[in-house]
């Protein structure tokens, strides 16, 4: 079985098992996922180094592998954190950590299978701006017994410190990959716009249950430059 699966599984079960035995496993999102080999208190020969007043890198083990993250003075998770094999280093996992509602949320989670991104079970985004044209796309987990799935894009852009408009793009989906295309606003060339939302995925199974998929999305884009590629993560 591969690194990643095992991964991902002993999380699952060891989290499933030790922490919410009242729970079904099927019920815990992806934040529950991965809460189990991020908590501090679970790591062993722990490392931490302050970068400034309010956020410090950490370093630790987490069984056989290695977890390096960010957290804010409160000890709260932010930014992007990494799993890799303690021997290898192999990268295995990337997530993002956001606070939303005052509330530590995995935003995006990346996973590799041999040194890939292994698309149909991660879920995070990336966009390009071409000419005037934003292209988005959002990778969520493949649902094998989904019968049918929508997403949509609600967001609103920023420039010169004020909010101009709040809109919605009805995502395209091509199986597991939600596309969302729009133009650069009017009236506002040679500056830049900041982009705020939330792409949100439901879909229902094919014995009636309900799922839903979230990712917040912030981002600066520059209308001087052309044909840009910008992508919230770095697969290395």
């Amino acid at each position: 079985m591969d690194k990643q699966i095992v991964f991902y599984v002993f999380l699952f079960l060891f989290f499933s098992c030790e922490k919410q035995r009242q729970k079904s496993s099927r019920d815990l999102n992806s934040t529950e996922h991965f809460s189990i080999a991020t908590d501090l208190g679970n790591l062993k020969n722990v490392e931490k180094h302050k970068i400034n007043d309010s956020l410090y890198i950490i370093k630790g083990k987490f069984n056989s592998y290695e977890i390096i993250g960010y957290i804010k003075e409160n000890n709260k998770r932010t930014g992007w954190w990494e799993a890799k094999d303690y021997k290898t280093k192999m990268l295995l996992a990337r997530l993002e950590y956001r606070m939303i509602d005052n509330k530590e949320f995995v935003n995006q989670f990346i996973l590799y299978q041999g040194g890939k991104i292994d698309t149909l079970r991660s879920k995070f985004y990336s966009f390009t701006k071409t000419a005037n044209l934003i292209k988005y796309k959002f990778y969520t987990p493949y649902q094998l017994k989904a019968i049918r799935s929508q997403g949509k894009l609600n967001y609103r852009y920023f420039y010169e410190e004020e909010e101009k408009k709040h809109l919605e793009c009805n995502c395209k989906k091509d199986k597991n990959v939600f596309n969302c295309e729009f133009y650069f606003p009017k009236g506002i060339s040679n500056k830049d716009i900041f982009l705020r939302g939330n792409f949100w995925e439901m879909f229902q199974l094919n014995n009636g249950d309900i799922g839903e998929n979230n990712i917040y999305i912030l981002d600066t884009i520059n209308q001087k430059r052309s044909n840009e590629t910008v992508k919230l993560f770095n697969p290395g």
